[in-house]
């Protein structure tokens, strides 16, 4: 596909109802979603134990790995139960495998640049030397970094993170099913969330509400497991903060389905591209572009 998507309005009540229409969608296939999630917690807890390399190959492999879960909402969508291989589901288009793996290394790059900022910032407040000099203790460090100014460089680099969080959220969709190329998708993702920022607030919004209640719920928990079971308490609250945060992943990428699906109109029976809107949503903004 070439050009620009179709671009719809959305209002701050529908980036509400994303993350529980994700939720609905993860309810109609619980089994098949749980063998997705496992699967993925597996191969990041396998990179995350390689040294550096394999955190480097997390992070240009997520957008591909995301994009599997994205196509196993979409086939929720259409009735049909993913099984955990749905997770390796964008692999087999070598175009879109490159496309995605593009996106990770803008990813990588990206939160390179960020932490440059950061550092470049803090170098400003504090003699390199004397930063190396306590890079051996974690407690001076840290007492000689409350003392420093981090207001400008925390500012900076939250700030191009988040521009790279906003080009990445819409782009991997529209590579795996607008089959748009990686840089027109980043753009794309872009404008739709500065078009939509007043739903992006809602969304936001239940985000931070889910957060508050997840967090609350998981330390009643931990404390009732602590107390009650000791030493294998702690080992079933491990267990938890695992499930819970795979939980969350999930989660989230649905809210990132129903997302595009609002805003560029995808329906799966519709294979040609984004273009037209749900008729559920057409009451909820108009078409921008």
């Amino acid at each position: 596909m070439s050009g620009q998507p179709r671009l719809y309005r959305a209002s701050f009540s529908a980036g509400l109802r994303w993350l529980p229409a994700s939720a609905e969608l993860m309810f109609r296939s619980p089994a098949g979603m749980i063998g997705i999630a496992a699967l993925w917690l597996l191969l990041t807890m396998v990179a995350m134990m390689i040294p550096l390399l394999g955190q480097l190959v997390l992070v240009l492999f997520t957008p591909l790995l995301t994009a599997g879960v994205l196509i196993a909402f979409d086939r929720i969508r259409k009735g049909l139960t993913p099984g955990p291989a749905t997770l390796f589901a964008a692999w087999p288009d070598p175009r879109r495998r490159i496309d995605l793996i593009l996106l990770g290394s803008f990813s990588l790059a990206g939160s390179l640049l960020a932490a440059g900022v950061l550092v470049g910032w803090l170098s400003t407040q504090l003699d390199p030397a004397e930063l190396e000099a306590l890079a051996g203790s974690p407690e001076a460090l840290a007492q000689t970094l409350a003392g420093a100014n981090l207001g400008g460089g925390l500012l900076l680099a939250g700030l191009l993170f988040s521009l790279i969080l906003a080009a990445l959220f819409f782009a991997i969709p529209l590579t795996v099913f607008g089959k748009f190329p990686a840089l027109p998708a980043l753009l794309a993702s872009l404008r739709a969330i500065i078009f939509n920022w007043l739903a992006f607030l809602g969304f936001g919004l239940a985000a931070m509400v889910m957060a508050i209640g997840l967090g609350i719920i998981l330390a009643l928990l931990m404390t009732v497991f602590t107390l009650a079971l000791g030493q294998a308490g702690m080992v079933l609250v491990q267990f938890l903060i695992l499930a819970m945060t795979m939980f969350v992943q999930m989660l989230m990428a649905g809210a990132q389905y129903v997302a595009f699906c609002n805003l560029f109109g995808w329906q799966p029976d519709k294979p040609s591209g984004p273009t037209d809107r749900d008729d559920d949503d057409s009451d909820d903004g108009q078409l921008i572009a």
